[in-house]
């Protein structure tokens, strides 16, 4: 299983705003056949306005079509485009899940 990460540091003042247009980003891939498991997180202790997307994947095949949808969805497009200025900056890493309880 791989866990897609991508960490966004919100502008001053737009959390509210950027957390509403990702829960709507959200919502429109559960609109799709088989959505992968996904999570959002806001900051309770580190840098603040830090907002935090997780998605669960079964391999490299489901990144790719998970980014096919992305790309494709015009919602999804439009969506992206608002929450792009919202934001100062984002990474995104890669992790392999090895164990689970």
């Amino acid at each position: 299983m791989i866990i897609e990460r991508m960490e966004f540091r919100l502008k001053f003042g737009h959390a509210k705003e950027a957390i509403d247009i990702r829960k709507k980003i959200l919502d429109e891939f559960k609109k799709h056949k088989k959505p992968p498991k996904m999570r959002l997180l806001t900051d309770l202790t580190a840098p603040s306005y830090t907002l935090i997307l997780e998605l669960e994947l079964r391999n490299m095949i489901d990144m790719g079509f998970k980014n096919y949808q992305w790309m494709t969805t015009e919602n999804v497009a439009e969506l992206y485009r608002q929450f792009v200025p919202l934001c100062d900056s984002s990474s995104r890493t890669l992790y392999t899940l090895e164990a689970q309880s």
